[in-house]
């Protein structure tokens, strides 16, 4: 419940910051542009391996660079991306061994909404939509292979979009690089330790947080609730099916069971 809770409260952020299009910035010198660059790319974060990834999946680099050359990406997007992935150490972002992740088909429907309704033709591409589309339609899941060429294709188009849409949406300085390439879960960590974090952080301003989005605030509210319960022991377990429970039933488990469902 907790690890729902805190992937809702970090993705959600996304969506709420997404209500002021971005404003153009102005020029600047050749040497203050060669070091905004440098500035503005993530440090391959090795740290993160098999063991405590969020995703079970990983890329060569290489396939990164190769997709910059078929594809033909700008110099901005190609920062941005190799930046994304840098912080990940190449661990996929869409997709798991089984399927799409929670975070692909929430973006998808925000990308859905944004080229349907809002017409961002910067958002448009009907092979891309094409392939979301079926991959979508697998509500049970699929199997993924990282040497599928359309896997490994989709993967980097939906990132390449997640950059040019939170570019697109957001206002300039609003989210900052480092911010927006932590909304989608890059590495396990204690679920209590994250929970403390983010229960005590003090915000500078209320760009996005329960000050000014009710959902947010009752989201924090409830994370609170359940990590008190965590703290002072957890759930208590059932000892026995519940499928032996009938009404009128009087046993130590009923009583299990009462003091589960009150603390929920």
């Amino acid at each position: 419940m907790i690890k729902t809770i805190i992937a809702s409260l970090l993705f959600f952020t996304l969506i709420i910051s997404c209500n002021n299009k971005r404003k153009t910035g102005t020029g600047s010198s050749e040497s203050t542009e060669s070091a905004e660059k440098e500035k503005k790319v993530s440090k391959r974060d090795f740290s993160i391996n098999a063991s405590n990834a969020y995703n079970d999946l990983f890329f060569d680099s290489m396939v990164l660079v190769k997709f910059f050359a078929d594809d033909k990406t700008d110099d901005k997007l190609i920062r941005r991306m190799t930046s994304f992935y840098n912080a990940r150490n190449y661990q996929f972002a869409w997709f798991t061994n089984i399927g799409l992740t929670e975070q692909a088909r929430g973006f998808w429907n925000m990308h859905n909404y944004q080229t349907t309704y809002a017409n961002d033709s910067a958002l448009k591409d009907k092979n891309l939509q094409k392939i979301m589309d079926g991959y979508s339609a697998e509500e049970d899941g699929f199997t993924v292979a990282t040497t599928d060429r359309n896997i490994i294709n989709t993967e980097l188009k939906l990132t390449q979009h997640f950059i040019i849409y939170t570019l697109n949406n957001v206002e300039d300085g609003f989210v900052k690089r480092k911010e927006m390439e932590r909304f989608i879960p890059r590495k396990k960590e204690n679920p209590l330790l994250l929970t403390d974090s983010l229960l005590s952080k003090k915000h500078k301003d209320d760009k996005y947080y329960e000050d000014v989005n009710n959902t947010y605030k009752l989201l924090k509210e409830k994370l609170e609730k359940y990590a008190s319960i965590a703290k002072q022991g957890g759930w208590p377990q059932i000892s026995s099916p519940a499928k032996k429970l009938k009404k009128g039933s009087s046993s130590p488990d009923v009583i299990q069971l009462k003091k589960r469902l009150q603390l929920t």
